[in-house]
């Protein structure tokens, strides 16, 4: 895991490096509500995100993206009593992005890749976030984004808001 790990990061800074000139480093952080099969099970999840876009085409982007999602357990009540203690879930996405400038102020997007599950017996799973975005600067934009981690026939899953920094 921990290899797994360094060679994510050493491969986003390599492209900072590499193509300082080309492409914007970008991080960010979303708080969200689980939906769907863990929503009963999670009360809300946190995220963060860092990325690194290159120019395809005019208002085009692609690049790497790492994000590190947590869904933090509840406490269920049991049919007959008693309460069963849901521990938390973490991930580690790391995915291809891609982004288009709808606007000036409006931008539209996707993330696909792979989630590797950082808890035990957390196997992680196909990993998707369609995003949609506002500009409300030069280099910091809103979004909101369903994000979905199929896991095991269960899928975790999330409504969030976020913020996203030009670095």
């Amino acid at each position: 895991m921990k290899k797994l790990l360094f060679v994510a990061f050493l491969a986003i800074v390599g492209l900072s490096k590499t193509n300082a000139q080309e492409g914007v480093l970008n991080g960010g952080f979303n708080v969200g509500i689980p939906t769907g099969d863990v929503s009963d099970l999670t009360s809300f999840t946190l995220g963060a995100e860092l990325n690194y876009m290159f120019p395809v085409a005019q208002g085009f982007t692609l690049g790497p993206s790492v994000q590190y999602s947590h869904f933090f357990g509840k406490d269920v009540d049991l049919v007959g009593g008693g309460t069963l203690e849901v521990s938390d879930a973490s991930f580690l996405p790391i995915s291809g992005a891609a982004r288009f400038n709808v606007s000036d102020s409006f931008v539209l997007g996707a993330n696909i890749g792979y989630a590797v599950g950082l808890n035990d017996g957390n196997d992680g799973g196909f990993y998707y976030r369609p995003i949609v975005g506002y500009k409300i600067g030069d280099t910091t934009q809103l979004n909101l984004s369903y994000s979905g981690i199929s896991n095991d026939g269960l899928t975790f899953s999330n409504v969030s808001l976020g913020v996203m920094f030009g670095i």
